[in-house]
């Protein structure tokens, strides 16, 4: 048995092998238990949602200092299954909230641009400017100019994720996927073009999340390897899928009540700068020192582990957050309890990036078929007897 094999297997016996929802304010994990009896919403994909709703409704509000660097609340989010596992249902209840926020804020810009345009200020009035959350369809440059205005960040939304890294390069060449290496960093961005005017975004906040067929994998993966885009994104992979059964029954609305209650608290929060503690950095330390010595000799868990190491200040600061919020107490000291459940959450997206490296290094035959033969193969019916 090979090394990437024996950590899975370790991994798998740490029952990290589904979403640990304890991570959660239990008012989240209930939320989560219901969707998953009443709507029949995966845990994995509904937690994953609402992770990434919480981290951009904090944005550049709130930061974390572990002593040594800040961290913003930057996750880039893939919930991975089959055709059919209802995917987006989850993803589009989790970011309801921003989304009823954004509604409000359209419907707000255009009274405001109504009002500029039937205006004879002149140039003394400013055009509006809609301020929104979420994008789906946009170019970089056209995300660099709404971060200009969104100081707190913005969330990428996509139903499937391979649209987005097809239209890299869509209206240019290269370089766009290094562009979003360093919105991943939160280093400063710019754009410089003749036709447009010139922006510049100092700290930026850009959280991503989409879905993705099992199948679509490895294309997702071409190319994007050596430069650890592929290790830059925290995979959800259920390991027991059930087909959904329709039960006419609706979500607890008053658990439904509380979780909008939660995002509200945090984007009604004026921020902080969160602290870790000498216990907090001793917990990590423990953590990070003995894992760092494990995947030290095995070149696909050592690139996995950096990024998911970078990504546990990450994960603590939206999980400190979420339980301040849950409660409507804010302090600015991150809490050992808190650190500990973000080691935990970070060791399932551990396993998860294993299992996608894992499912990478398993040649289908299928894939090996050239043109010809594949058409071959696609004309063939999905079942036939033996006789035939």
């Amino acid at each position: 048995m090979g090394a990437l094999e024996k950590a899975i297997d370790s991994a798998m016996q740490n029952n990290l092998n589904e979403f640990p929802i304890d991570v959660f304010p239990e008012s989240i994990q209930h939320l989560i238990l219901n969707a998953k009896d009443t709507v029949q919403f995966d845990p994995g994909y509904l937690s994953a949602g609402i992770l990434s709703t919480i981290a951009t409704s904090i944005g550049k509000r709130s930061s974390l200092n572990n002593g040594s660097y800040t961290v913003l609340p930057i996750l880039w989010v893939v919930i991975v299954g089959r055709r059919g596992t209802a995917k987006t249902h989850p993803l589009k209840f989790a970011k309801q909230p921003l989304e009823e926020i954004d509604n409000e804020n359209y419907a707000m810009y255009e009274r405001e641009l109504s009002e500029y345009e039937n205006s004879n200020s002149g140039d003394t009035v400013s055009k509006p400017i809609f301020k929104k959350f979420l994008l789906d369809d946009f170019t970089l440059e056209k995300l660099i100019e709404i971060l200009q205005f969104n100081k707190h960040g913005v969330l990428i939304f996509q139903d499937e994720l391979m649209k987005w890294v097809n239209n890299f390069n869509r209206y240019k060449s290269g370089g766009e996927q290094q562009s979003y290496l360093s919105l991943w960093n939160g280093d400063t961005i710019n754009t410089d073009r003749k036709t447009i005017r010139s922006y510049r975004v100092n700290d930026p906040c850009v959280n991503i999340i989409g879905g993705m067929q099992t199948e679509k994998l490895k294309s997702f993966a071409a190319n994007r390897i050596d430069d650890g885009f592929l290790d830059r994104f925290l995979f959800v992979i259920p390991e027991k899928s059930k087909p959904r059964l329709f039960k006419a029954e609706t979500l607890n609305l008053h658990l439904v009540k509380d979780y909008k209650r939660l995002i509200g608290n945090i984007l009604d929060f004026e921020g902080q700068e969160i602290k870790s503690t000498k216990k907090c950095e001793d917990i990590y330390k423990k953590w990070q020192h003995k894992r760092a010595y494990e995947v030290f000799k095995d070149d696909v868990e050592a690139a996995v582990f950096a990024k998911i190491d970078t990504y546990v200040w990450r994960l603590a600061l939206v999980i400190e957050m979420a339980f301040q919020a849950s409660n409507a107490d804010f302090n600015s000291e991150l809490s050992p309890e808190t650190m500990e459940k973000a080691i935990k959450l970070a060791e399932y997206f551990y396993l998860q990036a294993l299992k996608v490296h894992d499912r990478l290094a398993t040649k289908d035959p299928i894939d090996q078929l050239n043109v010809n033969q594949r058409e071959l193969y696609d004309k063939l019916p999905k079942t036939f007897k033996r006789k035939e």
